[in-house]
């Protein structure tokens, strides 16, 4: 059979190590040993899990090109893929009986006869795969976030302050000079409930409150957000969270607080319903027209308490009707958990096939810490020999201080990176071991959980929920999917390839 040879890296750094030399020289043992043809090489670098992945498709239309079956080798299922997005054209190809899939690390090769079981270890390496990306990625943002942490802004300043650089070219936030003075004004006027929005949107250009590029009066849906935004009075929000910003605030808190009394209503209550704990809370759509799916308790006049679920109607009325939290709550029991159970001998199986993913997850973790460490290095080395040309005034104190700083933050960024893989890495275990949990006793822990958890659960689970005819319709998630199929251990122990090493 014709082969060709996938080989990847994620950076333009790793093409500099070990990793492309590695892989090449895994695969072309192993084409020699399985006997096969090799026809191409393609050595790629680029991310898995962003844009296009050109030169991942230049590959497959390569592939779809020949004639013959072609085997597509690859040192481990990472190397293809980190997320789903591609099973949809390589299943297709598996299909058709133009490609196998020959995957070295996970001793896996996919075609189309191929098991359920063989299958559900593809999900399973992919799905790992995909949580460590995922891990990674919010670790890598949390730590960017220092500068958030710091009160730094990061973005354009509202109106009222103006961006601007310090003497050492560093970003900073000042007051507008022409604008100021008509924030604070906005404020005190709207606190002394003597006018509505719409009288102060008529007033905006009275107070000098024209946008900075177009000179034109703010509109009103600014002046809401202005009134809205804590940044004035010293608080930034980034993502829902409030943290103090290092900038001179225009107006008190007092004041701004006043000003949301006026607008919420003095006195009044007020309670999100994103705060009431509800099972299905934000998981589920309405299938006729779009709209947000609504949980609402209801008290019978004997005490008892029933959660009903209805259309928000949020576009107009629909035929939609509402349906009994318990319904649904059977319908996912019968349909889904209670198939997600396994006998011990099965799940070690399944144990086996996620230590083999890990194994391959493994070697991917320790090539970008070597990668990083290696510049970690490079960049402390340079950080000591620019001391030296100072201590030799080969450079003068400023340029010493300017580029002293780019190396600081870049030794910065390496070490929030590596923090982060360290983190990522005991999250994406403990993720590993929550499918396990699921995959094991699904029922009986969705069971004893509390609303939170089953809410937490049914997203692990589910996806694409619409309610259509006081029924639930959904798709599994990957792996989930593939492990419902698995009915009993002779589709799950099908027999592994004879090729296989």
């Amino acid at each position: 059979m014709k082969a060709v040879i996938l080989a990847r890296v994620s950076s333009r750094e790793q093409e500099n190590g070990m990793s492309i030399d590695a892989q090449l020289e895994n695969m072309k043992n192993y084409i020699q040993r399985k006997e096969l043809k090799l026809i191409k090489t393609f050595q790629i670098t680029e991310s898995s899990t962003k844009g296009d992945r050109k030169k991942f498709l230049e590959m497959l239309a390569f592939v779809k090109s020949q004639k013959d079956k072609i085997a597509i080798v690859a040192d481990c299922v990472d190397r293809i893929q980190r997320s789903f997005k591609e099973s949809v054209d390589l299943d297709e190809l598996l299909k058709n009986d133009k490609i196998e899939l020959h995957f070295l690390r996970e001793n896996l090769r996919l075609h189309k006869d191929s098991t359920s079981s063989e299958i559900a270890m593809w999900d399973l390496s992919v799905f790992t795969a995909k949580t460590y990306v995922n891990n990674l990625r919010d670790n890598v943002k949390r730590g960017i976030n220092y500068n958030v942490k710091q009160g730094v802004w990061q973005s354009i300043a509202p109106i009222g302050y103006l961006n601007r650089r310090d003497a050492n070219n560093r970003p900073i936030i000042i007051h507008d000079p022409d604008r100021a003075v008509g924030i604070r004004r906005l404020f005190e006027e709207y606190s002394s409930r003597l006018h509505t929005l719409g009288d102060l949107v008529k007033k905006v250009e009275q107070f000098g409150l024209t946008n900075v590029k177009t000179g034109k009066p703010i509109c009103r849906s600014q002046v809401f957000r202005i009134l809205n935004n804590p940044f004035y009075y010293g608080m930034m929000q980034v993502k829902g969270a409030l943290y103090p910003h290092i900038y001179e605030p225009l107006i008190d808190k007092a004041l701004f607080d006043k000003c949301q009394d006026v607008m919420n209503g003095k006195g009044r209550a007020r309670f999100k319903s994103s705060e009431i704990p509800f099972i299905f809370r934000g998981l589920i759509k309405c299938a006729d027209c779009g709209c947000a799916i609504s949980s609402d308790r209801k008290t019978k006049k004997s005490g008892r308490e029933y959660v009903y679920l209805s259309c928000s109607h949020y576009k107009g009325n629909c035929t939609q009707e509402r349906v009994n939290e318990s319904v649904l709550l059977e319908q996912i029991e019968r349909e889904v958990l209670q198939k997600l159970v396994f006998p011990p001998d099965l799940l070690r199986e399944l144990m086996d096939t996620l230590k083999s993913v890990l194994k391959a997850e493994n070697s991917y973790v320790l090539d970008e810490i070597a990668r990083l460490r290696e510049q970690q290095d490079k960049a402390t080395a340079k950080r000591s020999k620019l001391l030296d040309l100072l201590l030799s005034e080969s450079i003068t104190q400023d340029d010493y201080a300017n580029k002293k700083s780019e190396l600081d933050e870049a030794l910065h960024n390496i070490k929030v990176k590596l923090d982060a893989h360290a983190q990522a890495d005991d999250t994406f275990i403990n993720t590993l071991e929550s499918l396990l949990l699921i995959a094991s006793k699904a029922n009986e822990l969705f069971q004893s959980s509390k609303v939170e958890q089953k809410r937490e659960i049914l997203n692990l689970l589910l996806s694409n929920c619409t309610l259509a005819d006081g029924k639930l319709r959904f798709s599994l998630r990957k792996p989930f999917d593939a492990l419902v199929n698995l009915t009993n251990r002779a589709v799950w122990l099908g027999n592994l390839d004879s090729n296989q090493d």
